[in-house]
């Protein structure tokens, strides 16, 4: 019987790989990620300047999508290299001495508009009041670059208007869910009118039921928005704020106030002989991290929601001209033409 052999078997030689190997270099790299990640920043500023329709249509990945957005499109706009804006010709002042731009807000839509507004006139602004819904539907203020206060002094108590004609007290919005909103703000009315002017801010005429996320998020920002950014680059501005009714007829725990579907801002103003504006619409289930950029509306759209007409004094066609865009920016700080 032949005897094994326990001597190892020679292995032979690895084959060489045939696989060609492929190395990027350090600067290679770089410019890799500096390419994507310019793609991604000018994918994220062009859907930032899409309508809403269109950016919704990308579902779940919306809001990462938004937070993407943000990073590029602020500036841009500000330089005037994106975005779109209403605007027509118009040199005429920009206010009327009731501070309600080009006509008071008219009923139009009987189906949809609140139809008993009294307007009332404050230090600061001025009201439309609705005894049947317990809310404000509109206030209407302008927004002077000069300030009178540096900060607001602290704030006033929550109290009932007498001159409302069925004014909730402050404790009927307690437990109900419900935040007290302000529609002519507490900041900016204090900063630019004073200290009396901030207290009525405090009346319940001026305040309408609002979710923690909208009143706390997307909301204070847009004031903020409105009060800091917008005034420190133009002379003055006009703004409207309102609620959007709701069908269903809500109110808070005690009846008193009526729940809005949502609220809106028209923000305009008079620049080298044109007239601008902007149209924003938040609903009371937007999410909290929602950046206001992302909630502009043509003036139309807010028209059809409210039953009311803005810039009544407008032509039919400088309305159309001015209403029908939908904006995609608050406007551009750098004027090119």
């Amino acid at each position: 019987m032949a005897r094994q052999s326990t001597s190892p078997r020679k292995r032979g030689k690895k084959k060489a790989s045939t696989t060609p190997s492929f190395h990027l270099s350090k600067r290679m790299k770089a410019w890799l990620s500096a390419g994507v990640t310019i793609l991604l920043l000018g994918f994220g500023n062009w859907f930032a300047h899409q309508p809403s329709q269109r950016r919704a249509a990308f579902g779940s990945l919306e809001p990462a999508l938004e937070k993407l957005g943000n990073i590029t499109a602020g500036l841009t706009d500000s330089l005037g290299f994106t975005g779109r804006d209403a605007v027509i010709p118009y040199s005429k002042p920009l206010l009327t001495q009731t501070k309600f731009l080009l006509g008071q807000p008219k009923v139009t839509d009987l189906s949809k508009a609140v139809k008993d507004i009294r307007v009332l006139k404050r230090q600061g602004y001025w009201v439309g009041w609705s005894p049947v819904c317990g809310h404000p539907v509109y206030a209407a203020y302008t927004v002077p670059k000069s300030q009178l206060l540096v900060k607001p002094p602290e704030r006033p108590p929550f109290e009932r208007d007498p001159e409302a004609p069925d004014c909730p007290a402050p404790e009927d919005y307690t437990h109900s869910g419900y935040d007290r909103g302000h529609m002519a703000p507490n900041f900016l009315i204090a900063t630019r009118y004073g200290k009396q002017a901030q207290k009525e801010t405090f009346l319940m005429s001026n305040i309408v039921p609002q979710t923690p996320d909208l009143n706390r998020g997307p909301w204070r920002i847009l004031e903020q928005i409105v009060a800091d950014d917008l005034s420190d680059r133009e002379a003055e501005l006009w703004v409207i704020t309102g609620a959007v009714p709701s069908e269903k007829k809500r109110y808070i725990n005690r009846g008193k106030a009526r729940i809005p579907e949502g609220f809106f801002k028209i923000i305009a103003k008079v620049k080298q002989d044109k007239l601008y504006a902007v149209g924003l619409y938040m609903p009371q289930t937007i999410r909290s991290d929602k950046h206001p950029r992302y909630c502009f509306v043509s003036i139309d759209a807010i028209e059809k929601m409210t039953g009311l007409n803005f810039f009544s004094e407008l032509s039919e066609a400088e309305q159309q001209a001015l209403e029908s865009v939908e904006p995609t920016r608050f406007w551009s700080s750098v004027e090119w033409f």
